[in-house]
């Protein structure tokens, strides 16, 4: 058994990915959602340790909390202070996160190297991909409403990769030389909550973007949000959040399993269900 806990988790695509994964390749698992508040998380991981979980995810609001009920982080986990994938090995509970390899995966390697990077958020999922990128790229502009948490965010990258990293830097959303740093940068990422549900769209408008650049939006509710509407109209490569999810999804299949995610199958299962869903509202 696998599963996925969060607060809420009903609306988590995350079973029918993984249930589809685990029936390609033959495997004798399942995969199932447990809805945990604040207040039970350290009872519902004890219980899930001794009804013998092979592995989980973890989703919001619990990636940080977590991290107190775990016996080992990996490097990375440790850095970003961030897990949402865990394994048990017979009791002792490892913690991962794979927001920022998914997130590689999303994006073609080529393009990534030695690019111009602009990316919104400094929250958790804005962390591990800034650790992630960083290291490939030429530059990183980490862009966030509150400019203390970027430039915490800032420093976190600079320590860990020291002088692979020489232009990491950010500024204020409120910066008034963000248009013409979004014109520069060859990609552009939103990493935080603005455009969810349509909600604090991000302040960009169309003749910021042009057609050598790639726009990527972690957000998937909805898939194509408004920022992704305006890059496209400029002739921008768009990549979607659900792009992100179903990547997230195979690291932690890979990491729980040993063998490689039947991706194709995963994501022709996850756009079937997406469509079902956004049909039925």
């Amino acid at each position: 058994m696998y599963g996925i806990i969060g607060d809420p988790v009903a609306h988590s695509l995350s079973p029918t990915i993984q249930n589809a994964a685990f029936s390609k390749v033959g495997l004798d698992a399942v995969y199932v959602p447990f809805h945990v508040n604040k207040r039970n998380l350290k009872r519902a991981v004890e219980g899930l340790v001794s009804i013998g979980v092979r592995g989980f995810n973890v989703t919001t609001p619990h990636k940080v909390k977590i991290i107190r009920y775990l016996n080992r982080l990996d490097r990375n986990a440790a850095e970003i202070q961030s897990v949402n994938t865990i394994i048990n090995r017979q009791g002792v509970l490892e913690g991962y996160n794979t927001d920022g390899a998914g997130a590689l995966r999303a994006i073609s390697p080529e393009r990534l190297i030695n690019a111009t990077i602009l990316m919104f958020g400094a929250g958790g999922a804005a962390r591990a991909i800034a650790h992630a990128y960083a290291p490939r790229a030429k530059s990183l502009l980490i862009v966030n409403r509150t400019l203390g948490r970027a430039r915490q965010l800032e420093r976190s990258v600079r320590r860990r990769f020291k002088n692979k990293t020489k232009k990491t830097q950010s500024i204020s959303l409120a910066n008034e030389k963000l248009s013409q740093y979004v014109r520069n940068a060859d990609i552009i990422i939103n990493a935080s909550s603005m455009g969810m549900n349509n909600q604090n769209e991000l302040p960009v408008k169309r003749d910021w973007f042009h057609d050598s650049q790639v726009v990527f939006d972690i957000v998937y509710k909805p898939v194509e949000t408004k920022l992704l509407r305006t890059a496209r109209d400029s002739g921008a490569t768009i990549v979607d959040g659900l792009e992100m999810l179903l990547n997230q999804g195979c690291c932690s299949f890979e990491l729980w399993t040993g063998l490689t995610a039947p991706k194709a199958a995963m994501r022709r299962v996850m756009t079937q269900r997406w469509a079902e869903s956004h049909a039925r509202s």
